[in-house]
């Protein structure tokens, strides 16, 4: 059976919008990755908890990345080999996989930044203003 013409541009317009939507995911889960990492002495996640929930905010936006490569991966086959549908099976799996990685990665990023801000620093751990500090002779 073979497919109406009139599906054919809704289903390049639906794999044009899956594909930004995958470019999108990769490059937030990459800076999110990226200056979590870089400010990780900010965060203070103090303790086992905040510790684990960053591991795995990470571990979730890595296969966040991978997913929505593979999801990339399969749009591509799909304009090459017309007979795959990249919105079934393999392809959908993954789209789906990154879309929720990346939700359930930014959230514990969240609590992890929201958690610190909520603990504060003891003020013992705070630095002197410049304004105060006197050289000795």
């Amino acid at each position: 059976m073979t497919k109406p013409e009139s599906l054919e541009p809704q289903r390049e317009l639906a794999a044009d919008a899956a594909l930004e939507l995958m470019k999108q995911l990769i490059t937030l889960s990459s800076g999110v990755l990226a200056l979590s990492a870089t400010f990780i002495e900010k965060l203070e996640p103090v303790g086992p908890w905040y510790v684990g929930a960053l591991v795995f905010a990470w571990l979730a936006l890595v296969v966040a990345l991978i997913a929505a490569l593979e999801t990339i991966s399969a749009i591509v086959k799909s304009r090459l080999k017309p007979e795959f549908d990249w919105s079934t099976g393999r392809g959908r799996r993954a789209a789906s996989i990154s879309k929720y990685s990346f939700v359930v990665g930014i959230a514990l990023v969240a609590a992890v930044s929201l958690g610190s801000w909520v603990r504060g620093r003891p003020p013992e751990s705070k630095p002197a203003p410049m304004n105060h500090v006197r050289a000795t002779p």
